[in-house]
């Protein structure tokens, strides 16, 4: 049942919908590397998690047959082939220590020109600190060695940096020069602190610092490599403004895989994820990181970072994914809505047919471009407030067109004998006011109102509707 999930996901405390609030209008705006769209693509984790993706068959030949995928059956529409971890060298980097590729699995270079050459992007997989097994090789272009800038282990086979030695962006700076003449074009820096809860290894406290000097270090390269930071970093608001200045994306939970072969991942793993993206949208308004783009020409900063839920699950059928495909879109709608990277975590050699139509759906991708600067925030039924409850309503914009887009949702599990429900919410909830035309992005129907939406929907189901002024 319903509440039994929501209580073992820790949401229900926080049920009791707060007070309706004035809409503040949150935007993305550009982000570091200045980009103003989250990047979509494939990241090999969500296969490799649970061993579906096999270490043997993580190489070059194997993966460039995956990502072929993206400029065929998606279209080109998603474009980032994603490396996670096993792509590089794991316990010692080349002369100068810096990070290596392992080339029994992977030639870089040579794979960024084949992706570079289908307009596809290359994304790269790493962690904080340098070697032990490197401390006596020098930095290069310095006479410093990698001892020097060391202090303990942090239990990933590295060293905590010493971000106060001067040499220390040195060596960042020529892993990300490095890279940069590699070709790559996103950079996932995982294990950063404070965040990653329960990581089994000796992170120190605050990793923040090596996120500002891969920031740096990315700029001084003079080619544009988005940085997405990893996992569940906090959210008070030193910390955020660290984010968002210094990463193009950050980590909003832990991993939503299962860790098992099959299937990749469940529905409660899907609720927990948007539980924490609701607290991650509440922090930024919180923070006011929001802007009257009613001022003539205002548009504000926004928050300047993109929120991500991890990959989505949206192109197998439920064997491998497990979720329905009322659940898979519900995961588009939310990934779409949340303006999150859209990267797949699927199979991408497995598509289903009712997969590829959501992936590929033109109206779905026309609303991703709106959300790209307009994050969705929730706005209960029949309070407007923040909370997170069982059927709820969500909001992005509006843009100073007057448009902006509603999701309503019911997030029970969809088990035998859940009921449908009527998730309704008024335009007054909803902070917004007039007349509209609200088009069902995946019903493919309009209807003009101006008192709200309303729709019965069974448990696992949302719908999407684009909405603009209707015209007298």
């Amino acid at each position: 049942m319903l509440l039994l999930t929501l209580t073992n996901l820790g949401l229900v405390a926080g049920a009791v919908a707060a007070a309706a609030t004035s809409l503040k209008v949150v935007t993305i705006g550009t982000t570091p590397d200045g980009t103003t769209a989250p990047i979509r693509g494939w990241n090999s984790w969500g296969t490799q998690a649970g061993k579906y993706l096999s270490d043997a068959d993580y190489n070059e030949g194997h993966v460039r047959g995956i990502c072929d995928r993206l400029a065929g059956d998606l279209r080109g529409n998603y474009r980032l082939c994603g490396l996670d971890s096993g792509w590089s060298v794991g316990d010692h980097g080349d002369d100068h220590g810096r990070i290596s590729y392992d080339d029994s699995r992977f030639d870089i270079p040579r794979f960024a020109r084949y992706l570079h050459g289908k307009k596809l992007l290359i994304g790269i997989y790493i962690v904080p600190g340098a070697f032990l097994n490197d401390f006596n090789k020098t930095i290069e272009g310095t006479n410093t060695k990698i001892s020097d800038i060391c202090g303990a282990t942090n239990g990933l086979a590295r060293c905590r940096l010493k971000y106060d030695h001067p040499d220390t962006e040195k060596w960042i700076d020529s892993n990300a020069r490095q890279f940069a003449s590699w070709g790559v074009d996103y950079i996932k820096l995982d294990f950063i602190t404070p965040g990653s809860n329960d990581n089994g290894v000796d992170l120190p406290p605050d990793e923040s610092p090596e996120v500002q000097l891969w920031h740096r270090a990315i700029a001084k390269t003079g080619r544009r490599m988005t940085l997405a930071i990893s996992w569940k970093l906090d959210r008070s608001k030193p910390y955020f403004d660290i984010w968002r200045a210094n990463a193009d994306s950050m980590r909003v939970d832990q991993d939503i895989q299962s860790y098992s072969r099959t299937p990749f991942t469940d529905w409660s793993r899907v609720l927990r994820t948007l539980g924490n993206y609701l607290e991650w949208i509440n922090a930024a308004v919180a923070h006011e990181y929001y802007s009257d783009h009613h001022r003539a020409g205002s548009g504000g900063g926004g928050i300047g970072t993109h929120p991500n839920l991890d990959t989505m699950y949206v192109l197998n059928n439920g064997t491998l994914s497990g979720l329905s495909l009322d659940q898979r879109r519900s995961v588009f709608i939310h990934w779409i809505g949340s303006s999150a990277e859209l990267n797949l975590g699927d199979d991408l050699e497995q598509p289903d047919p009712d997969g590829l139509a959501l992936l590929n759906d033109h109206d779905a991708l026309a609303a991703a471009g709106f959300t790209a600067n307009y994050p969705m925030q929730p706005r209960n039924p029949g309070s407007g407030g923040n909370a997170w409850l069982a059927q709820n309503a969500w909001i992005a914009g509006p843009a100073p067109s007057g448009e902006f887009i509603v999701v309503l949702a019911n997030y029970d599990d969809g088990d035998a004998g859940t009921q449908t429900k009527t998730v309704s919410a008024s335009f007054a909830d909803l902070g917004v006011s007039g007349k509209y035309t609200c088009f069902d992005v995946f019903g493919k129907k309009s209807v003009t109102t101006q008192s709200g939406l309303s729709v019965s929907l069974k448990g696992g189901q949302s719908v999407m509707y684009r909405c603009t002024r209707a015209k007298h």
